[in-house]
């Protein structure tokens, strides 16, 4: 297949910035009726796959062209030397979809490495279903931590955190920005001994706005205390809690979602 004699009159046309696999499997593959695809990049890719698998396509080289054939009809194109992508579908709003929690998980998560036993521990310490599923996904590089946290939360529907906190500085101006934006939290004594110094926080964040989000990110990256946050995202099926682990300023960050199996669930 030549690239520069594909004909695309009879598909429609989209514009873009910039392009992520997540964004071009579940903004347009996604939307392509079900069938037995021809897939190729028009230089070493070219495959069949089931729409299935074609949602499923990990290692897609974004710098090269993506072509996808039904019976030697061309219904997909995505270009990026011109940044336009062709498609049966009508013109995609990337302003609107919110990113499936789930669709996520499943496009980029992995089985979780589990350093120094992490799961059981935050297991016992949030009263977790012991056993539960643990998946990892890589976080990039950034320069900026908490204003990539901060669109990450808000991107996944966080709706929710919970964590164990000393009674510090931290603590003062949690009360205070909470105050502030006048959402809803509790604070409990944590612990069986009552001269222990640590309290359970929780906080929800649905009315919270991403400027008042970013001061509460940005408060908690500051002071090192993220991996100590479970936040939570509420689904269908289940309450997911996302952790945040690593130096994501130096490219080592991942995240890890926590949530219970469907048989558990059943």
């Amino acid at each position: 297949m030549n690239f520069d004699e594909i004909y695309v009159e009879h598909l429609k046309m989209n514009a873009f910035q910039t392009m992520d696999l997540f964004t071009l499997k579940t903004d347009y593959l996604s939307r392509l009726p079900v069938g037995s695809y021809r897939v190729t990049d028009y230089c070493e890719l070219d495959a069949i796959v089931s729409k299935l698998e074609l949602e499923r396509l990990r290692y897609v080289d974004l710098t090269l062209p993506l072509g996808v054939y039904i019976e030697g009809q061309l219904l997909f194109l995505y270009d990026p030397y011109r940044r336009e992508i062709y498609t049966t579908q009508t013109r995609v709003n990337l302003d609107k979809p919110r990113i499936s929690t789930i669709d996520f998980l499943c496009a980029y998560s992995h089985d979780f490495h589990d350093p120094d036993s992490y799961s059981i521990k935050k297991e016992k310490l949030f009263k977790l279903t012991s056993g539960s599923n643990w998946r990892e996904f890589g976080l990039p590089k950034v320069k900026s931590v908490a204003a990539f946290l901060s669109q990450l939360l808000h991107i996944l529907d966080v709706t929710s955190f919970q964590t164990i906190l000393k009674n510090n500085r931290f603590l003062s101006d949690f009360k205070g920005w909470a105050e502030q934006t006048k959402c809803e939290y509790s604070i409990e004594h944590h612990g069986r001994r009552t001269w222990s110094n640590d309290y359970m926080v929780t906080c929800n964040l649905s009315n919270v706005s991403e400027s008042e989000q970013l001061q509460l990110v940005t408060m908690i990256e500051t002071r090192e205390e993220l991996e100590e946050f479970r936040f939570m995202i509420e689904t269908e099926a289940c309450i997911l809690s996302l952790f945040i682990l690593g130096d994501v300023k130096q490219g080592f960050g991942v995240g890890v979602f926590q949530y219970e199996s469907d048989e558990k669930g059943k």
